[in-house]
C-alpha cells in the first residue's frame, strides 16, 4: 500500500504523537509499504529507508493567537495553523497516488477528505487526545475509519463523534528499550533508593506531586529527566521544600540514553492529571524491567498491569504516591517480581504487534472501498 502519514508537527517538534508517526513509518516501510511522512517546514529528522519526507509551509498558531479575536481561542488557532499547511499540501495529497491518508489530529480531517474526493484515497482519523473544535462532528462522520491510542481515548472520541474508533495502542521499540547493564555512577551519585520521572515539564504532568511526595519517602532521591515551561517553578518549589540535595533536574535527555537510565533506578513515577491518553514512557520503562508507580488517570491504567508491573494512585495525591513508592522500595522481592514481569507485559506494545493491528485497519479500509 501507498500510505501518507499526515501531521504538521511530525517535522516541527518532538513529542509522543511525533514519535508515533516516525516509528510507524519505519515499521510500515519494513513491511514493504511505500510511506510518506508529510509535515510542516521545520526540524529535519532522519527517515527510515523507504520513507519519504515532504514538508510544506504554514502560518504558526502564534500568529493567529496574536490577533485579539483569537487570543484565547486555542483550538481555532491550531485549526488555522493546520489549514494554512493544507493549502500547499493538498495538490500533493490529491495527486500522490496514496491508498491511505492517515491523519493524527481531527484538525486535518478537511484536507484528508478533499484528498479522498480528488484521488480516492481512504481517509483515516488517528486520535491521540481531545483536539475538538466547532464543526468537527460533521467532518468526523465522513471519515472512512478511526483509530485511537487507548480505550480511554476511544471513549472520549465516541462521546464526541458518536462512533467508537478501533484501539491501536502506541508502540515501543523493544529492541531499543530493554534492560541494560546498570550505570554504577547513578548509585554512586544518587544513593540506593532512586526514583525517576521522565517527560515534558508541563503543569498538567503533575511533577509537583512527585516532588511533594519525596519528604515522605525516606532516603530517596528523585531524578527528573525532561524540560519545559514548568521547570523554573518546580526548581523554586524544590528550594522552598529544602529538597535541593534530593531532587536533581537532568534536563532533556536523548532517547538513546533512556534505556540505561531506566535500568539503573528503582522506580518510575508518572504523575499526570490531565491530557494523558496513553503513556509511552511507562511502556518504555517496563520494557526495560522498571516497575512503575502511576496516577490512575487517562490511559495509564491500560499500560500498567496493576499489582504485577506497578501500582496506581489517585491523581494529585502526593501522600498516596509516597505510600505506594515506599511499599515497593521496602519490599525488594516484590519489586524484583514486578521487574521480571514488566518486559513480557510491555511486549504487547511492540511495534511488531502494533504494526499488525494497523495493517488490519488499513486492509479493512481498502476492502470497504472495493
Amino acid at each position: 500500500m501507498h500510505i501518507a502519514l499526515y501531521n504538521l508537527t511530525s517535522t516541527t517538534k518532538f513529542g509522543g504523537v511525533e514519535s508515533f508517526v516516525w516509528d510507524l513509518s519505519r515499521e510500515l516501510a519494513r513491511r514493504g509499504h511505500a510511506v510518506a511522512v508529510i509535515g510542516g517546514v521545520g526540524t529535519r529528522r532522519e527517515a527510515a529507508p523507504g520513507v519519504r519526507v515532504l514538508s510544506f509551509p504554514f502560518v504558526s498558531r502564534g500568529f493567529w493567537q496574536a490577533l485579539p479575536p483569537l487570543r484565547r481561542a486555542y483550538a481555532e488557532a491550531k485549526l488555522l495553523e493546520r489549514l494554512t499547511m493544507a493549502l500547499p499540501a493538498l495538490p500533493h495529497l490529491a495527486c500522490g497516488g496514496y491508498d491511505i491518508v492517515h491523519i493524527q489530529k481531527p484538525y486535518d480531517m478537511a484536507p484528508a477528505l478533499l484528498a479522498r474526493r480528488f484521488s480516492g484515497a481512504r481517509a483515516l482519523l488517528g486520535c491521540h487526545g481531545e483536539d475538538f473544535y466547532r464543526g468537527d462532528r460533521g467532518l468526523a462522520k465522513r471519515m472512512d475509519g478511526a483509530v485511537s491510542c487507548s480505550q480511554f481515548n476511544a471513549r472520549t472520541v465516541a462521546a464526541r463523534y458518536g462512533f467508537t474508533p478501533t484501539v491501536v495502542f502506541n508502540g515501543v521499540d523493544i529492541t531499543e528499550f530493554q534492560h541494560r547493564k546498570p550505570d554504577a555512577d547513578v548509585r554512586r551519585r544518587y544513593g540506593e533508593r532512586v526514583l525517576l520521572w521522565v517527560g515534558r515539564l508541563q503543569p498538567w504532568k503533575g511533577v509537583e506531586t512527585a516532588i511533594r511526595a519525596l519528604p515522605h519517602v525516606p532516603g530517596a532521591t528523585l531524578l527528573i529527566a525532561g524540560d519545559g515551561e514548568d521547570r523554573e517553578r518546580l526548581e523554586r518549589l524544590t528550594v522552598e521544600l529544602h529538597l535541593g540535595e534530593r531532587v536533581h533536574f537532568l534536563g532533556a535527555l536523548p532517547r538513546t540514553q533512556l534505556p540505561r537510565l531506566y535500568s539503573s533506578v528503582d522506580l518510575l513515577l508518572a504523575t499526570s492529571t490531565a491530557s494523558e491518553t496513553f503513556g509511552i514512557g511507562l511502556v518504555e520503562a517496563q520494557a526495560c524491567g522498571l516497575p512503575v508507580v502511576a496516577s490512575r488517570f487517562g490511559g495509564f491504567p491500560e499500560v500498567v498491569d496493576e499489582g504485577r508491573t506497578g501500582l496506581l494512585f489517585p491523581p494529585g495525591d502526593h501522600v498516596a504516591l509516597a505510600a505506594a513508592a515506599n511499599s515497593l522500595l521496602d519490599d525488594q522481592n516484590r519489586r524484583a517480581a514486578m521487574a521480571a514481569a514488566a518486559p513480557g507485559w510491555a511486549a504487547q506494545f511492540s511495534w511488531e504487534a502494533v504494526g499488525d493491528r494497523i495493517e488490519r485497519v488499513y486492509r479493512q479500509l481498502m476492502h470497504n472501498a472495493d
